[in-house]
């Protein structure tokens, strides 16, 4: 087994870490304040692998937050293989959000598709997911820390996961014909490797705000410029089709 450059932290951890790194607090928030206009006047917004479960703090109070693993600020242990919420919950969730969590589904075809049973008509997924380009290669194996793959249906744990499903403008999954892609964008670099890491505790330099700001303009252009060899995240919106 080979031994780890970084050591990962525990979603309570990564928490605390919200409050004592303000890096970190400022990268988890831009990379999760784009949903807030999809949540506004929604009602019933559940979170599938929840983690750390910042996204009530960031976003709104009322969302449901869902784990594999049982914490106190979890309201149900469900495993997102099979998406076993409550029967309540079928047919009448607004949205669905996918915080990078989605890539550690053992088949994410079969747990979109069974996402798309608990949306009500015209329903959203919020989706954020690691994108493999040529530094996130570069970092996941001098840190081995998770994998990737580019080959078709190695799923599990796997963070090539968003680039396989959404990285080709014209998708032929048959998932696909069950949702309409509303937004399908790249994002993030330095910001991301100077967090301090959200499930690892990583070396990071302390920025204020400005200076973090600065950085996420200079990002923008870093992936415009050249997105499979900078960017780090994807961050897709899926509609319920009829």
């Amino acid at each position: 087994m080979k031994k780890r450059f970084i050591k990962t932290i525990t979603p309570f951890q990564s928490r605390m870490k919200f409050s004592n790194n303000y890096n970190f607090k400022f990268h988890i928030t831009e990379r999760l304040k784009w949903m807030k206009k999809y949540l506004k006047n929604k009602q019933l917004i559940v979170e599938i692998g929840s983690g750390n479960g910042l996204s009530k703090k960031i976003l709104n109070k009322k969302i449901i937050t869902t784990d594999i693993f049982d914490e106190k600020w979890i309201n149900f242990k469900i495993d997102m293989n099979k998406m076993s919420l409550p029967k309540k919950f079928m047919g009448n969730i607004d949205v669905l959000i996918f915080n990078h969590s989605l890539h550690h589904s053992s088949n994410p075809l079969t747990t979109l598709k069974k996402a798309r049973k608990l949306l009500k008509k015209d329903g959203k997924i919020l989706i954020n997911d690691p994108e493999i380009s040529f530094f996130f290669k570069f970092f996941l194996k001098i840190c081995n820390h998770e994998r990737w793959s580019t080959k078709k249906n190695d799923w599990k744990d796997n963070n090539a996961t968003g680039y396989l499903l959404f990285g080709n403008k014209q998708i032929k999954d048959k998932f696909m014909n069950n949702y309409i892609i509303e937004k399908n964008n790249l994002s993030e670099f330095l910001i991301f490797l100077n967090s301090g890491g959200n499930g690892i505790n990583a070396p990071y330099i302390p920025l204020n705000n400005a200076l973090l700001k600065f950085i996420t303009i200079i990002d923008k252009l870093l992936v415009l410029l050249a997105p499979r060899v900078f960017a780090l995240n994807r961050s897709v919106v899926l509609k319920k089709i009829k």
